[in-house]
């Protein structure tokens, strides 16, 4: 058992976490491990969380994913991303007639970089969506997908996920149908993405894991 797998969440609704640097539809900020001294972890079956796993179908899953969001530029004198990579919210009530409300902190990352991120991403939606469509899962929360960068002798994987969340009490919230064996049997083992933008293209195999975690609310 993974104890990283074991987690405690402060928001009242929980649909999904990524851990290590990963997507989430939690926000980070609303979660963190569980430590040894947090009298918690005694009310939470910490053997129920499992993974990751790498995937075991061979189904042969792609994706392509075109950028078209205004704020992600691609500068070819330098094979670099030009993106956003904080909003700036300003007061409404300061701003000077046609000044931009949210205005972006833009940075630059390698190509390659990037679009690798990218292509994680886009493999880890369409890994989970065909879990989902084998399995019969019409609850899309039910089985999610996210990117990790915390899986042993991987630099970024995608996760197939399901999660089973307590109270602060113990008592089960929710929790998957899904057996974590028949997850493993479902998940794509690679997923081939492409990521597009302005005409440059990147496609990597990407290795698609199956992990099921166990949360607790804060």
């Amino acid at each position: 058992m993974n104890r990283r797998n074991v987690l405690l969440a402060g928001g009242a609704t929980l649909s999904f976490l990524f851990l290590s640097g990963c997507v989430s539809d939690v926000p980070k900020e609303a979660a963190q491990a569980v430590g040894d001294g947090d009298p918690r972890t005694k009310t939470v079956p910490e053997e129920n969380a499992m993974g990751p796993t790498r995937g075991e179908s061979d189904a042969a899953v792609t994706v392509r994913e075109v950028e078209d969001r205004e704020y992600v530029e691609y500068l070819p004198e330098h094979d670099v991303v030009r993106h956003v990579a904080e909003w700036r919210h300003t007061d409404y009530e300061t701003l000077a007639p046609g000044e931009n409300p949210d205005a972006g902190e833009y940075e630059t990352i390698p190509f390659g970089h990037w679009a690798t991120r990218r292509c994680a991403f886009a493999a880890a939606g369409a890994a989970a969506e065909h879990v989902r469509a084998e399995l019969g899962v019409t609850e899309k929360g039910a089985v999610t997908g996210g990117v990790s960068s915390s899986i042993a002798d991987e630099q970024i994987a995608a996760v197939v996920e399901t999660v089973e969340t307590y109270d602060r009490d113990g008592d089960l919230l929710y929790e998957t149908d899904v057996e974590f064996e028949t997850l493993v049997e479902a998940t794509p083992r690679t997923v081939t993405a492409t990521y597009v933008l302005d005409g440059r293209e990147r496609t990597v195999d990407v290795p698609i894991y199956a992990r099921h975690t166990v949360l607790q609310q804060s």
